[in-house]
């Protein structure tokens, strides 16, 4: 398998199959089922999976310039470490069988969610980690998003002369990646999938702007799924950083608790013709989970969230980290 410049494995497979998907050319058999060989690459290397596919789209670069841009956006050579991890990682993906979590028999050293948090858990499907992050390092990152979005957090006439600020594209930063790398956050998503082999994503941030004469500028507000919800659904976590504190009324983290306990019976219990990411979700019972700036939410991928309607004067400010094992299961047909 060739490996280029940096010597990583499946790098080149990435780069030809995003380009052959920009000609229309890839079929299935082409890919094979490598949709989380991908993610684990992109996201392992520090790129995530919003640029790398853009970049390939609008420039079509060869090979080595794709490699050149890659340095170029971590800012330097991936580390050998790195690259020798990533390369073990590929190995392990296409030779060996995927496992089931979470695991039960490894030992996580270091906990820090305790025996009530877990329980917590286990009836509600997610958990709030307080105090996962320094309030200095959630400042550090606010106000690196304040500063790429050209806004003012103390003038609020600032904050509104975009359209669209929920989504904040700003994936390399000293201060986001600080955040990325904490070690109760690491902790936790160990315990939680039983394993301490986990690659941490690379994903956007989110400012929640205050409603302004009674337009609701929440973004997706709306309750939905990130996964696919074609049976089974495999077991899986994400997780939010508040980077400012958040009241229930500042547009907080919204879900339906326990839903991941019964949500194959209320699938199979729809009509075949009905959509469940159409339906009334908020009669199934959200309820918001505030924090303060460092709190840390996780949640079972199951759960149907989303953000509240931010009825407050201050934005939600908030960092998506989810730290995930490479072999997971995504769920290749998407529903």
């Amino acid at each position: 398998m060739e490996t280029g410049e940096l010597g990583i494995l499946h790098l080149r497979r990435y780069w030809a199959k995003r380009l052959l998907e920009v000609e229309g050319r890839l079929g299935r058999g082409n890919a094979r089922n490598e949709c989380g060989l991908d993610f684990t690459l992109m996201h392992g290397l520090g790129l995530g999976i919003v640029e790398p596919p853009e970049y390939l789209f609008n420039q079509r670069p060869s090979y080595t310039e794709f490699e050149q841009w890659i340095v170029q956006k971590l800012g330097r050579l991936p580390d050998r470490a790195l690259v020798e991890r990533l390369n073990e990682m590929v190995s392990r993906y296409l030779e060996q069988p995927q496992r089931t979590y979470p695991i039960e028999q490894e030992d996580i050293q270091d906990s820090v969610l305790s025996a009530a948090d877990l329980a917590f858990w286990q009836e509600n499907g997610y958990v709030l980690l307080r105090n996962a992050v320094s309030a200095e390092d959630c400042r550090e990152a606010e106000l690196a998003i304040w500063k790429f979005l050209g806004m003012d957090p103390q003038n609020p006439e600032s904050w509104y002369g975009i359209t669209h600020t929920f989504w904040v594209s700003l994936f390399q930063h000293s201060a986001l990646n600080k955040n990325r790398s904490a070690l109760r956050i690491r902790k936790a998503f160990e315990q939680l999938w039983g394993t301490d082999d986990l690659w941490a994503t690379v994903d956007r941030s989110s400012l929640n702007r205050p409603e302004r004469d009674g337009i609701n500028m929440s973004g997706p507000s709306r309750l939905h799924w990130d996964v696919s919800l074609a049976l089974p659904i495999p077991f899986g976590v994400q997780g939010l950083l508040y980077l400012s504190d958040t009241s229930p009324e500042q547009g907080a983290f919204r879900c339906v608790p326990g839903f991941h306990r019964r949500i194959e019976q209320w699938l199979g219990d729809l009509a075949p013709e009905q959509d469940p990411r159409n339906l009334d979700l908020e009669s199934l019972g959200p309820v918001s989970v505030p924090g303060s700036a460092g709190d840390f939410v996780i949640w079972n991928h199951a759960l149907p969230h989303g953000s509240g309607r931010n009825l407050a004067h201050y934005p939600r400010v908030v960092q998506y980290i989810t730290l995930f094992p490479h072999d997971y299961g995504i769920h290749p047909v998407w529903k």
